[in-house]
């Protein structure tokens, strides 16, 4: 038996056995034609009349919900002022954040459904 006389995997090109120089050159077996996802005719929900845009109900709830979470967002706003007059740059306000986020979902999530068609 003989040694392998040092072909090593970059000679080989790849695991399949080719050379390098054919492992480059391999051309696609089929062309690539991204115009197929660009005709598509934009997409108009059956409940609404021709002309009339639709209306994400997030952008009113959103505001009202943060309203009747004043309280989180008054300790947000306090955190975050607290926070800018540090000089060590150390401390956040994400405890805050999160609270006043899972309050704001939480109120939107029992009102949501009441403005489905």
């Amino acid at each position: 038996l003989k040694a392998s006389s040092g072909s090593s995997a970059l000679e080989q090109g790849s695991s399949h056995g080719l050379p390098l120089e054919a492992h480059q050159f391999t051309a696609m077996s089929f062309s690539y034609s991204p115009s197929f996802f660009q005709h598509f005719p934009k997409y108009h929900a059956p409940h609404l009349k021709l002309g009339q845009e639709h209306k994400d109900p997030l952008d009113t709830l959103k505001p009202q919900c943060l309203v009747h979470c004043s309280s989180w967002l008054n300790e947000y706003n306090e955190c975050t002022t607290r926070i800018s007059f540090r000089t060590d740059g150390k401390g956040d306000c994400k405890g805050q954040f999160e609270e006043l986020t899972m309050c704001q979902d939480h109120c939107i999530a029992h009102e949501i459904f009441g403005h489905m068609k």
